[in-house]
């Protein structure tokens, strides 16, 4: 399954209500100390 993610709490140069679809960066935030700042929503099509 392929995941996106919406930001909670903003970080870094992403502000709240983001989403984000890079699947690369999705898992870099994932496995990062970002992770706490961020919902994974199910990605369409999915």
């Amino acid at each position: 399954m392929n995941y996106h993610l919406v930001v909670l709490k903003p970080f870094g140069t992403f502000k709240r209500g983001d989403l984000i679809k890079d699947t690369t960066l999705v898992q870099s935030i994932l496995t990062g100390g970002n992770a706490n700042y961020v919902v994974r929503i199910l990605a369409k099509g999915s």
